[in-house]
């Protein structure tokens, strides 16, 4: 079973949040649309990172 996760943390904001993508692809393409929007709307700099996890079906 594979995920792809996007991390992202809020500086000052406590801790991470997670969004999940049907691909790495869509994730990549997604950042720094997403960077940008927690950017403007928190004034917080904002870091984040796709990850693609492959996990055992059990």
């Amino acid at each position: 079973m594979e995920r792809v996760l996007m991390l992202l943390f809020m500086l000052n904001q406590g801790g991470p949040t997670t969004l999940e993508f049907a691909s790495l692809e869509q994730c990549k393409a997604a950042e720094p649309i997403i960077i940008q929007n927690y950017r403007e709307m928190t004034g917080n700099t904002v870091l984040a990172r796709c990850i693609r996890m492959v996990l055992p079906a059990k």
